[in-house]
């Protein structure tokens, strides 16, 4: 049989996932197909996308179990022309002859045979010069992970990666700090954002020195991940239709390119005992339980697909781990994380022991659970219905983390702003779904940016009417108005001022320590959230809060999420003129829904502070 690089990286991260696949003796004399092959890395590019649309723009709560869709399929383009600068930029830095392609069929590839198993990987970008060749792995991730790490020497810090010349490398070990060992030890963790990447090139690595050993071919071989620059700026430069992405005005290139050869050279032992690993368990089939671990990416995006085998013991809700904004407990020195808590048989949130929870958020959660009863600190949540400002705006954006910039001003993976909605309640209660709701769609695929900051201003005029702005995770919103006024600065004033009236409204049923202390409150309740109810299973998301207070439900509309609605925008070019009018209208539901859904929570909260 045929293992490719993305099948290493799934086989080896346990014994029962290649058990799983119903990987046999009989087809270890079987290979891959070219076909199946780029299956297999069309679905592993989507994914890609995905983890790089979540972790590259996460300053908002979201949903990190969305699976891939058929449709995401429309932003794969954006991945092909990640690729493509990238293949653009090694032309231009490293001369010599480059080969690289979107189809894989004229990408080169390499493969070795051993103990019956051939081991088979394409190579994204190519490059032969000087009498060296350089293999460049390209991802469509940024360099923002890379460029924030740092290590100290006493008090000052110091980049780990540095850029002597035209590429990235690792800083040479100084000796004296304790803790750069610390991290090139994230990079060496194939699970962690920072070493997941290096991992996969150190696998290219692996395969690539098999095909060399099993030929004898002696030649060096330098080995590259080229990433998305975060600090670019695109400046809106077209030839035709087509964006063409210069050298920006702080002198950024959109590709950074990092040389991992002694990193990659590290992994190689571990890579060797991975790979006898997996011998075994496909020789040795065992689909038997095993013990759980970040592999399995349990609520992430790149969640195992075997998950609901694996962790069939988890209830549905209250999990052990879903106490609010659970890091890990302690017993001792014995640190739990939610992986530890399962393999030592704590499923439910009262399997662990009461004297492990040291937070008062996490007793108030546990004895809502244990007493099946509701939580509420009503003084608190009528002090800050109390602290909001009439009338209130409640605003919803909708947005395209692309990973290409598209328009002025963007960089990768920019939230771009395509849609809003706006529920203005004039006074408290005082709301109607319909006649008091605004939403702002783009109708098409060009830039309508400056007709939403237009449509924004007229209908939140903050500096006229006093007031507030409302949002659920209120950072997200403020982060985009922000932006916004930065690329219109015409409109500064009036988005800087909607932005500083802006409130959550998690501080009224969750919590805000600091407007809470200035509002009279002790200590303890300062610091301890305003409503409970099993029911979240310790998660403020809008989408547990809203069955607390109404029969409002997302499941009977045609967009149900976030995600669905990006890539429904995303989609708008692929449409028929009737699909994109239905696909419009659902979109303006949704969005709709969002801000409905906030001024009907407020509802909730006002009365069930009165009973």
């Amino acid at each position: 049989m045929a293992i490719s690089k993305t099948s290493f990286i799934n086989y080896t991260k346990c014994r029962r996932y290649a058990a799983l696949e119903e990987i046999h003796n009989d087809k270890l004399s079987s290979d891959m197909s070219l076909e199946e092959y780029m299956k297999e890395e069309k679905e592993d590019q989507k994914k890609e996308l995905l983890v790089g649309m979540f972790e590259e723009t996460d300053d908002g709560e979201i949903d990190k179990t969305i699976k891939i869709d058929k449709q995401l399929e429309a932003l794969m383009e954006y991945y092909k022309e990640v690729e493509i600068n990238a293949g653009l930029e090694v032309e231009r830095l490293f001369g010599g002859e480059t080969v690289y392609s979107l189809d894989t069929y004229h990408q080169e590839s390499f493969d070795f045979s051993l103990n019956g198993i051939k081991y088979l990987c394409f190579v994204d970008i190519y490059n032969e010069s000087n009498n060296e060749i350089n293999i460049i792995e390209v991802k469509a991730t940024t360099s923002r992970k890379y460029k924030k790490l740092e290590y100290h020497i006493d008090k000052e810090k110091y980049p780990l990666f540095i850029k002597p010349d035209k590429f990235y490398h690792l800083a040479p070990d100084p000796k004296i700090s304790k803790d750069y060992p610390d991290k090139i030890n994230k990079l060496l963790n194939r699970y962690s954002e920072e070493g997941k990447y290096i991992y996969d090139l150190s696998v290219q690595r692996y395969f690539i020195e098999g095909y060399l050993k099993e030929n004898k071919i002696d030649k060096k071989i330098n080995y590259f991940l080229a990433v998305l620059n975060n600090e670019y700026e695109y400046d809106g430069y077209k030839e035709g239709d087509k964006r063409v992405f210069n050298t920006d005005a702080y002198g950024n290139r959109i590709i950074d390119i990092y040389e991992l050869n002694d990193i990659t050279k590290k992994y190689q032992p571990l890579i060797d005992e991975e790979r006898k690993n997996l011998e075994h368990y496909i020789f040795e089939s065992d689909p038997s339980p095993c013990k759980v671990s970040p592999a399995c990416a349990l609520k992430k995006n790149t969640e195992c697909k075997y998950k609901s085998i694996c962790f069939n013991m988890l209830p549905e809700k209250n999990a052990s781990f879903n106490y609010k904004r659970f890091v890990c407990f302690k017993d001792g020195d014995v640190k739990y994380n939610k992986y530890d808590l399962i393999n030592a048989g704590y499923y439910k949130l009262d399997d662990v022991p009461i004297e492990w929870l040291t937070s008062e958020n996490h007793k108030i959660q546990r004895d809502c659970y244990d007493n099946n009863k509701i939580y509420i600190n009503k003084e608190k949540i009528k002090a800050g219905l109390n602290s909001l400002t009439y009338p209130i705006y409640h605003l919803d954006f909708e947005t395209l983390p692309c990973p290409i910039p598209r328009f002025k001003g963007e960089h990768p993976y920019y939230q771009s702003p395509f849609e809003f909605s706006l529920h203005i309640e004039k006074s408290p209660g005082v709301c109607d779904k319909e006649l008091d709701n605004y939403v702002f769609l783009a109708r098409g695929w060009e830039d309508e940016r400056l007709e939403l900051v237009r449509a924004l201003v007229e209908k939140i005029p903050i500096l006229e009417t006093g007031g507030c702005m409302l949002a659920q995770n209120v950072t997200f919103e403020k982060g985009r108005i922000k932006e916004l006024s930065e690329i219109f600065p015409e409109y500064k004033k009036e988005l800087l001022a909607i932005r500083e009236s802006a409130r959550d409204l998690l501080e009224i049923i969750d919590n805000n320590k600091e407007l809470y202390k200035s509002l009279g409150f002790s200590d303890y309740d300062s610091s301890t959230m305003n409503y409970y109810n099993n029911l979240q299973s310790g998660s403020f998301s809008i989408k547990k809060t809203l069955p607390l207070f109404t029969n409002l439900s997302y499941s009977d509309l045609e967009i149900h999420n976030g995600t669905e609605a990006l890539v429904e925008y995303a989609n708008y070019k692929n449409m028929t003129e009737i699909e994109r009018d239905r696909k419009q209208n659902a979109l303006i539901e949704y969005c709709k829904q969002d801000t409905w859904a906030m001024v009907e929570i407020l509802r909730g909260l006002r009365k069930c502070v009165k009973e």
